[in-house]
């Protein structure tokens, strides 16, 4: 997992990003312990986290105690109830059947992280692809090293630029996001996938209600040709099914 700390020479502000980058055939319990351990270690240790300074007796001692968090909640992952249409969906042979299971379907997150470390247990590899694109007009060469929009509206950002803050809040809200996960056993795969705007409700859904898309290997559709359209600004893989993503929490339907 890649880390990079990005420092403003002026103020000494200093910003550290971890992860988000893509991945190839990793099983899901080991990546989500390496990204949990990062994570929260980057909030309780971060000079440690990233080698800056020598581990200290407190710093082993925060890591032991954040092993043990983040191995306990993988087992509270895998001890989630799953939809049943989910279960079937891995042993669907149809493209018909696969589409019929998915229908009103509704997950949370939490259920989709259990369901990726059931599909470890069946054999089945995680792989990750995601790309950003900004708005055309906005000239990239005069972007900040980075930034962001804080809760209060304001933009906060490390580096020089000569784009305003209006231009900056137009290049997030107008991004192409799109994040791609996908599950393969051999010539099997599955495909989970977002977009900013289908996480955000800005799709014509069902009133905006946020999703994931679906495709797999039943859909006659090569695997590198839906990376290629994950990594294109626009994707064009057809009308494809949906399912929704409710909030944390919420019941899903089992």
């Amino acid at each position: 997992m890649k880390i990079r700390e990005i420092i403003n020479k002026k103020t000494g502000q200093k910003l550290i990003i971890f992860g988000g980058e893509d991945f190839e055939k990793l099983k899901p319990s080991e990546y989500f312990l390496e990204f949990c351990l990062i994570s929260r270690m980057m909030l309780l240790e971060p000079m440690e986290t990233i080698g800056i300074k020598e581990p200290t007796k407190k710093g082993a001692e925060t890591l032991i105690k954040v092993i043990e968090e983040c191995s306990d909640l993988l087992k509270k992952f895998r001890k989630i109830q799953l939809p049943a249409k989910l279960v079937q969906l891995l042993e669907a042979k149809k493209k018909k059947e696969q589409i019929k299971l998915l229908k009103g379907l509704q997950i949370n997150l939490d259920v989709f992280m259990a369901f990726l470390l059931y599909a470890e247990d069946k054999g089945y590899t995680l792989s990750q692809y995601q790309s950003e694109h900004i708005p055309i007009d906005i000239d990239l060469t005069k972007m900040p090293l980075a930034y962001r929009q804080k809760e209060d509206g304001t933009i906060d950002k490390i580096g020089k630029t000569n784009l305003t803050d209006g231009q900056l809040k137009l290049a997030l809200e107008q991004r192409s996001v799109k994040v791609a996960k996908i599950l393969e056993k051999g010539d099997e795969w599955h495909c989970f996938f977002l977009t900013f705007k289908s996480i955000k409700g800005k799709e014509n859904w069902k009133n905006g209600q946020p999703h994931f898309h679906y495709i797999s290997n039943l859909f006659g559709i090569d695997k590198k040709e839906v990376i290629k359209q994950i990594k294109s600004k626009t994707y064009k893989l057809g009308n494809l099914p949906h399912i929704a993503l409710v909030d944390y929490g919420t019941q899903p339907d089992l």
